[in-house]
């Protein structure tokens, strides 16, 4: 389905069942049903909220029915737009199998392959690793998407994902390939370096912002050290580590990420438990020699960065 850029015309084919309906809507009138409101769904889509509207719009005018209505609290769905939900919902899965499919037949070790995993994993594990991709499979063009929120594979927003944490999706594959030891760092600098080990009482710290408070470490946190100080926070791991650099505060990272920097000390003391590290894909697109090329290549990047990931390096 052709994704409209605000103003290029549409290059969907109208259905032969009713002149004028155009499939490519449906998309859009998905999208907004899944999310709510039309600035998430423009995000998602990677167009603006005019084009969702107008697309939306254009479905209704095909149709011949109000699928929305509109008010101050936003977009809500009427009876019609209801049953049309769940009617498209099975036209996109059927099309997106039928992608699959397609892509699982197609041979050539070419073309894109689109992962998603973290900012700091992708910067620090995968980005030193290309030149060996790139090397040993020259038509492949890797596109990563790092973001907080987890991309939808069975909808095809990303071939595969790498995730820190076991995945909870139903009908994918998932595989784990390591885990991820996190430790206690600081500016060499700072007290706390010379000390040598953190102090959860007294120490101030630089840490993740409340739209992570769900993640694995900062749950361990919030029982060991719920009253520590917290002079800085942030949403970005590598924004954090920079923090910790310039001698803001004691920061909890991971040890591959951390360990790295030469400003940077890893300091004495507690620790939460490892992260678990998974890819994540559907199963037929990794039957896909291009996918299933990408996620071996992930697979070795992490068995040989095994002592780095461990805190061993």
């Amino acid at each position: 389905m052709a994704v409209d850029q605000g103003n290029a015309q549409r290059s969907d084919p109208p259905a032969h069942g009713r002149p004028g309906l155009d499939w490519g809507d449906l998309r859009f009138f998905l999208e907004l049903v899944r999310t709510g409101s039309l600035t998430s769904a423009a995000r998602r889509l990677r167009v603006d909220r005019n084009t969702v509207a107008r697309r939306v719009g254009a479905l209704e005018g095909a149709l011949g029915l109000t699928l929305f209505e509109r008010g101050p609290q936003g977009w809500t769905r009427t009876e019609a737009g209801e049953e049309l939900a769940g009617l498209a919902s099975r036209v996109e899965e059927n099309v997106l199998t039928l992608a699959r499919r397609a892509d699982a037949a197609d041979r050539p070790l070419a073309g894109t392959v689109r992962l998603t995993t973290a900012t700091h994993v992708c910067a620090a594990l995968l980005v030193p690793a290309l030149p060996t991709l790139r090397a040993r499979h020259p038509g492949l063009v890797l596109e990563v998407a790092v973001d907080q929120r987890l991309f939808d594979l069975t909808r095809r927003e990303a071939d595969l994902a790498l995730r820190l944490g076991r995945p909870r999706e139903a009908g994918l594959t998932m595989r784990k390939l390591g885990d991820v030891a996190y430790g206690f760092y600081a500016a060499r600098g700072h007290p706390a370096a010379r000390r040598g080990a953190v102090d959860l009482g007294c120490d101030e710290f630089v840490g993740l912002d409340d739209s992570l408070a769900s993640a694995p470490q900062e749950r361990w946190l919030a029982r060991v050290a719920s009253g520590r100080k917290l002079v800085f926070r942030c949403n970005s791991s590598l924004s954090l580590l920079a923090a910790a650099r310039s001698g803001a505060g004691v920061v909890l990272l991971p040890c591959f990420l951390a360990s790295a920097d030469p400003g940077l000390k890893r300091l004495g003391g507690p620790g939460p438990p490892p992260h678990e590290l998974w890819v994540v894909f559907h199963a037929e697109l990794g039957r896909t020699p291009r996918v299933r090329a990408v996620i071996e290549w992930v697979a070795e990047v992490v068995r040989e960065a095994r002592p780095a990931l461990l805190g061993e390096a």
